[in-house]
């Protein structure tokens, strides 16, 4: 038998050949090896279907494509819509609240931007607005009682308040005539920019600051007690006691 023979014939007919050639003719011995070539068959019918392998493989991807476009899709058509209006309509102001303007507008824009509806956006209005109120008035709320405890002060003090309280406004208003005999104020303008200053700080109240115009409104009131001329050392250190008489205290 020729080589070309050999090769194609099948691979049980060569193991029975190679069995007569060398002169085996056990039995047991030939089916070993039938079972081995049976093996080798049966391995490689197993290869050929690794193509079928991946295709499911390939399926499997493609299905998960499938659900990721439909997962897509879903998402699209259960997006909300726009709730905003196109315009707002007026809003309700909580009472002592102002709502107009550039703050009305910035509201409305952050309404839009929230995509609130009309009566959300009128919600967070009613539950914000009252709390920033609260918080704006605060601080004059605090300033306005410590003011008031400062006039209080200056009411009960024993050298301007009392009885003498009446003639202690005049005397610290006397202090706020402008002129050229008063040193401390040459032009109303200057007594106008003092006034300002008192009430905006609220500092018109305090006990001393009262105490002070007191003081020297009533060297205004003395005659020649204050000139426009340079008073003498002795007269100028008798003004300061007279205002301050606390300054010279442990000396």
């Amino acid at each position: 038998m020729t080589d070309e023979q050999t090769a194609t014939q099948p691979i049980e007919a060569q193991s029975y050949e190679s069995t007569e050639e060398t002169g085996t003719s056990d039995p047991g011995q030939a089916q070993a090896t039938e079972q081995t070539a049976q093996s080798f068959l049966t391995q490689s019918e197993a290869e050929k279907t690794a193509p079928g392998e991946q295709e499911s493989i390939l399926r499997g991807e493609q299905a998960e494509d499938e659900a990721g476009k439909k997962g897509e899709e879903k998402t699209k058509e259960t997006k909300p819509e726009a709730r905003a209006p196109e315009e707002y309509a007026d809003f309700s102001v909580p009472e002592g609240m102002k709502l107009e303007g550039q703050d009305l507008t910035d509201f409305k824009s952050f309404a839009k931007e929230q995509d609130l509806t009309q009566e959300q956006a009128q919600k967070v209005l009613d539950f914000a607005g009252p709390r920033i109120k609260a918080m704006v008035e605060q601080p004059y709320k605090a300033w306005k009682e410590l003011t008031e405890q400062w006039w209080n002060q200056t009411r009960e003090d024993p050298e301007m308040g009392g009885t003498k309280l009446e003639q202690s406004v005049k005397d610290a208003g006397q202090a706020f005539v402008s002129g050229e005999s008063n040193p401390f104020f040459k032009t109303q303008a200057e007594v106008q920019a003092m006034r300002e200053a008192l009430k905006v700080t609220g500092a018109i109240h305090h006990p001393e600051v009262q105490r002070l115009f007191v003081r020297m409104g009533r060297m205004l009131a003395e005659p020649g007690h204050l000139t426009g001329k340079p008073a003498p050392h002795d007269r100028q250190q008798a003004l300061l006691n007279s205002m301050y008489p606390t300054m010279n205290e442990g000396q």
